[in-house]
């Protein structure tokens, strides 16, 4: 058995190794953009990763049913299952933000803070509605209408979608949130050179000492974060914190779920794990407001 698993870390490490070259293999000479071609690695990455219930869509755009719209996202990763509606124009796609997980703004080598920010800002701006009916298996689900609905106590009361960097620059970065990477959730850097990589692979094997050129940083530290974050995004840290299970969720942290040991990393195993565990605390996205988007179209309908 043991056999077993260390075949199956060695083959995360290869599949690390093999992003990372893909993603920075130069195309310039090809009959391929370098934008595209990266971004198709990524939508691949993301696609070998995440739950088939979900859908993998790119070059989109997001809306709510306030009439906002965000800025195009390069990848979204958004269930169907829930929230089966795309509003298409031509070939553009909308997408429901109460469908969406995560979005995902994949740049090369250069980052420029105005434009990053403008992106996430449009993705923030952008509001679920909970005004639902929908039949449960033991009861019927009516979303709160009213703000002063106080007999609801539902802890998923408004979503947002987790928003990830994808970048590609040339060396390792560092800790700091400069150039725009603190408006997102989750940093993604697959960096061509690594110091630690060198240092390592001095007097050892490849494949045995290989620390990948990934790395992944979070923006939130613990699971109590994360179900507020993305389960409560209409409140400020509102939500009822007694109990022991909110204990433990605050006990427990992202960083939990790293595989690994002292400088051997694991990093896209860890982020398998880590990313997921995250989409579990979101578990599905807000039940379809079918009314709220009624309601938009209608009033857009009189305005004309």
């Amino acid at each position: 058995m043991s056999n077993i698993i260390r075949d199956i870390k060695g083959n995360y490490l290869k599949m690390e190794r093999e992003l990372v070259t893909q993603l920075n293999y130069d195309v310039t000479n090809h009959q391929l953009t370098a934008g595209s071609y990266r971004e198709e690695i990524w939508v691949n990455f993301f696609g070998r990763i995440v739950p088939k219930k979900f859908n993998i869509a790119r070059s989109v755009f997001i809306i709510d049913s306030n009439q906002n719209v965000s800025k195009e996202v390069d990848i979204a990763i958004y269930d169907e299952q829930y929230t089966p509606y795309i509003f298409n124009y031509g070939l553009i796609k909308f997408i429901p933000v109460e469908a969406v997980a995560a979005v995902v703004q994949c740049k090369s080598r250069n980052l420029n803070p105005e434009d990053l920010e403008e992106w996430a800002d449009s993705i923030d701006v952008l509001k679920t509605s909970n005004d639902s009916i929908v039949r449960l298996a033991t009861y019927i689900h009516i979303g709160k209408l009213k703000e002063d609905d106080s007999k609801n106590n539902a802890i998923q009361t408004a979503t947002r979608p987790i928003k990830i960097l994808c970048h590609i620059p040339v060396n390792e970065t560092n800790t700091d949130d400069s150039k725009g990477r603190n408006k997102f959730d989750i940093v993604i850097e697959a960096h061509q050179n690594s110091k630690s990589n060198e240092k390592q692979n001095k007097d050892a094997s490849e494949e045995t000492s290989y620390v990948g050129n990934l790395k992944i940083t979070f923006a939130d530290n613990d699971l109590f974060t994360v179900l507020q974050k993305y389960n409560q995004a209409d409140k400020d840290d509102s939500l009822e914190t007694n109990g022991k299970n909110f204990e433990k969720l605050k006990e427990r942290k992202i960083g939990d779920y790293k595989v690994g040991h002292k400088t051997k990393k694991y990093t896209l195993l860890s982020f398998i794990f880590q990313f997921n565990q995250i989409l579990m605390m979101i578990n599905n996205p807000m039940f379809f407001p079918h009314k709220a988007y009624v309601d938009m179209f209608n009033k857009d309908i009189q305005e004309e």
